[in-house]
């Protein structure tokens, strides 16, 4: 996730996302704001094997102005192995059309803490970055 812009009242946020077989990304239309709640709601995955933690960024309505990105945190098994379902959709504007990516990816749930950490720490600068690192 990285501020590609940002003004008093918005973020537009580039979300990419990559299994190394898929991958896909998404401009979003946030507010201030959103970086820090979307921490807040990730803080200390997995709390259990049947934890499930979800964050949509922008819109999937095609009449809404920029895209969207929803992201689906969920455990594999009691191991605490977890993985993060990803579902894209673009801007229509840019060419009239409106494609889709959905994927999944494994992750580790020391991942989730960085990503947690990295996001926490972002204000409104373009630039600002915070990424969860697929499990190896």
């Amino acid at each position: 996730m990285v501020i590609v812009y940002s003004d008093e009242d918005l973020l537009e946020l580039l979300v990419r996302g990559s299994n190394g077989v898929f991958s896909g990304e998404a401009r979003t239309y946030t507010n201030l704001e959103t970086p820090r709640a979307v921490a807040e709601t990730l803080r200390g995955f997995p709390t259990s094997r049947h934890d499930v933690r979800s964050v949509q960024l922008g819109a999937f309505d095609t009449a809404s102005a920029g895209g969207g990105a929803a992201l689906r945190f969920y455990c594999l098994d009691s191991a605490g192995h977890a993985a993060v379902d990803i579902r894209f959709r673009t801007d229509s504007r840019y060419d009239g059309s409106v494609d889709e990516a959905r994927f999944h990816i494994r992750i580790e749930a020391a991942a989730v803490d960085s990503f947690v950490n990295q996001l926490s720490r972002m204000s409104s600068p373009v630039g600002d970055a915070a990424r969860v690192d697929a499990a190896g």
